[in-house]
C-alpha cells in the first residue's frame, strides 16, 4: 500500500493535488486506518512523500506549480502531525466513520480525578518538590499508555465511537496536565 501512495505522488503534483486534499491521511500515507498503527512505516512514507514534494524541488517550476507544491508539503506535513499523535489519530478515524458528535461529556469521576491531578501538581510546585513533580509525571505518562491501549481497543477491535470520542476529549485533560508538570518543574530550575 506504501508503494501505491509514494509512486501516484512521484508522477507529478498536478496529477496528485487532489489525491492530497483527501481527508483520508491514512490512504495518503498507504497506512490501513486503524489507531494502532505502523510508526516506521509512517516516517517511512512521510520521508518519501516529503522528498517528491518538498517546494525545492519546484523552485525553477512555474508560479502555479510551486503553489500546488507548497501545497502539497503543507498536507503532507499536516497529515504526519496528525497520525503521530494518539489523540489526533482517534479523531481522524472518527472523523472517517463519520461520527460527529462534538461534545462529549466526561465523567464526574474523571473531573474529580484531574482536580487531584491538579492540586498534587500545586502542591508540589508550591512546595518546590521536582521529586514529586517527576514522579507525578511518571504516573501521568503510566495513566496515558493505559488510556492509549482503552482508546486502541474503543477504535479497532469494538468500533466504539462514543468511548472513543470521549477518550480523545480526555486526552486533552493529559495533554495540559503534562503541560503543568512541565511548566513547574522549568519553574524549579530557575
Amino acid at each position: 500500500m506504501l508503494r501505491r501512495a509514494v509512486a501516484a505522488v512521484k508522477v507529478s503534483p498536478f496529477n496528485t493535488m487532489k489525491y492530497l486534499n483527501s481527508s483520508n491521511y491514512f490512504e495518503m500515507f498507504g497506512l490501513a486506518p486503524c489507531f494502532a498503527i505502523d510508526m516506521q512505516g509512517l516516517e517511512l512514507s512521510y520521508r518519501r512523500l516529503q522528498s517528491e514534494l518538498h517546494p525545492d524541488r519546484y523552485a525553477s517550476k512555474n508560479e502555479d506549480e510551486r503553489h500546488m507544491a507548497l501545497a502539497n508539503s503543507t498536507t503532507v506535513n499536516d497529515g504526519y502531525r496528525a497520525l503521530r499523535s494518539s489523540a489526533s489519530r482517534a479523531q481522524c478515524l472518527i472523523s472517517l466513520a463519520g461520527w460527529e458528535k462534538s461534545n462529549v461529556a466526561l465523567s464526574s469521576a474523571f473531573l474529580m480525578a484531574q482536580m487531584e491531578w491538579r492540586e498534587a501538581i500545586e502542591e508540589a510546585r508550591a512546595s518546590m518538590d521536582a521529586a514529586a513533580l517527576e514522579a507525578l509525571g511518571r504516573r501521568l505518562k503510566h495513566r496515558v499508555v493505559q488510556h492509549e491501549r482503552e482508546l486502541a481497543s474503543a477504535l479497532d477491535e469494538r468500533s466504539d465511537f462514543d468511548a472513543a470520542a470521549r477518550y480523545v476529549n480526555e486526552f486533552k485533560f493529559y495533554e495540559k496536565l503534562r503541560d503543568e508538570i512541565d511548566d513547574a518543574l522549568i519553574g524549579l530550575d530557575h
